[in-house]
């Protein structure tokens, strides 16, 4: 089986011990792969949509420790559930599977992950939910870019700054940074040239324009 860097990056962050559930779980390639590495792990894998979940489950039929949910986020989420693992959706989207069951979200120890827009979105809701930014990795597939981030429970209030939470924790450590930056600032400058002169846009040209800057400052200082 072919695996993607993307589904195994968010692998590196399932341990072995790990009772995962997998929220939009599409077909079940995460799935296959962390049972392929750690043979023992449990997984709930939830899909909302019923034409992906019967390929889920025609994927995954006669694998043990795999347990399928026809549902909507993370509704069908147990207490002995720890580990939830949000892929492959906006950081809206993941916003609102969270608050949507924010009791669930307490009895959680660890999330991770991979918005495709609207980052910051997503981690400023987690981070307020008590969880700390342990590490976020970029990956770049088919001339695509991604941010997988972990989170973990955590008994300290961290405050974090405007730069973590809304280019990235600590992402200037990563090899691939330079490349990722440059590729952000390109992408907002095609907005700021497409929207420049268009009436009540001047508010987020200065805001595109700003944040340009900072993704250029960021990690110098």
């Amino acid at each position: 089986m072919v695996v993607s860097t993307r589904i195994k990056t968010i692998g590196d962050f399932i341990a072995k011990g790990d009772a995962v559930v997998d929220v939009g779980a599409d077909h079940g390639l995460f799935e296959l792969y962390l049972i392929a590495k750690h043979q023992n792990i449990t997984i709930t894998a939830i899909e909302n949509k019923i034409g992906p979940y019967k390929i889920l489950e025609n994927n995954l039929k006669g694998l043990k420790n795999i347990k399928l949910s026809l549902s909507d986020g993370i509704a069908s989420v147990n207490k002995e559930t720890k580990t939830v693992v949000i892929a492959g959706m906006g950081g809206i989207n993941i916003k609102n599977i969270l608050n949507a069951h924010p009791d669930k979200v307490k009895g959680l120890q660890k999330i991770v992950i991979d918005a495709h827009r609207d980052i910051d979105i997503a981690r400023r809701t987690i981070v307020n939910y008590g969880f700390r930014i342990v590490c976020e990795k970029i990956v770049f597939e088919q001339n695509k870019f991604y941010v997988v981030s972990e989170f973990k429970r955590s008994e300290k209030v961290h405050n974090y700054s405007e730069n973590s939470l809304q280019i990235g924790h600590q992402l200037y450590k990563d090899e691939l940074w330079p490349k990722y930056r440059d590729y952000l600032i390109e992408t907002n400058n095609k907005t700021i040239e497409k929207i420049k002169d268009l009436d009540n846009m001047q508010d987020k040209v200065l805001k595109l324009m700003k944040m340009n800057e900072r993704l250029r400052k960021y990690g110098k200082n």
